[in-house]
């Protein structure tokens, strides 16, 4: 009897697949993950260059309000003169993602400039990214504020 029970009982004892087991469960897990992190340090990134644009555009602001006939829209003026440059020295912001906003009126009672920048993820690298993540990024807001 014992004999019998040991030569069923050995296919179920078995481990010659478990590796193969452990991989099919464990490996796509590990990708999501990888693909998530990657995710992460991509909208990081990009929200970063969007906040070193809008830092940019506040401090070449100055050389604008500064002079002896200043704009009445300095973010116009910095839309036309200095945006496009600025741009090109990121590695992520798109020029054509990228809105400046109208800030007529600056610098305010208190000498601040403020200028604010949206970005749109929307055809985006990292935003089909997201989308396979179920996250929709949509757009971000970072603003700067100078002080003349």
């Amino acid at each position: 009897m014992k004999r019998l029970v040991r030569l069923y009982s050995g296919p179920l004892r078995s481990e010659s697949g478990a590796v193969t087991a452990e991989f099919v469960i464990i490996f796509p897990i590990v990708v999501a993950l990888i693909g998530f992190l990657v995710l992460i340090s991509l909208m990081i990134s990009t929200t970063s260059d969007v906040q070193q644009v809008a830092h940019e555009l506040a401090r070449k602001s100055f050389r604008h309000l500064n002079g002896s006939n200043p704009p009445s829209d300095v973010c116009d003026k910095l839309r036309q003169e200095d945006l496009a440059g600025i741009v090109r020295e990121t590695l992520l912001v798109r020029a054509d993602k990228l809105t400046l906003r109208p800030c007529p009126g600056q610098p305010d009672a208190q000498g601040r400039v403020t200028i604010i920048v949206d970005y749109n993820f929307g055809g985006d690298f990292v935003q089909g990214l997201a989308r396979s993540f179920g996250v929709d990024l949509g757009t971000i807001t970072r603003s700067s504020v100078t002080f003349l």
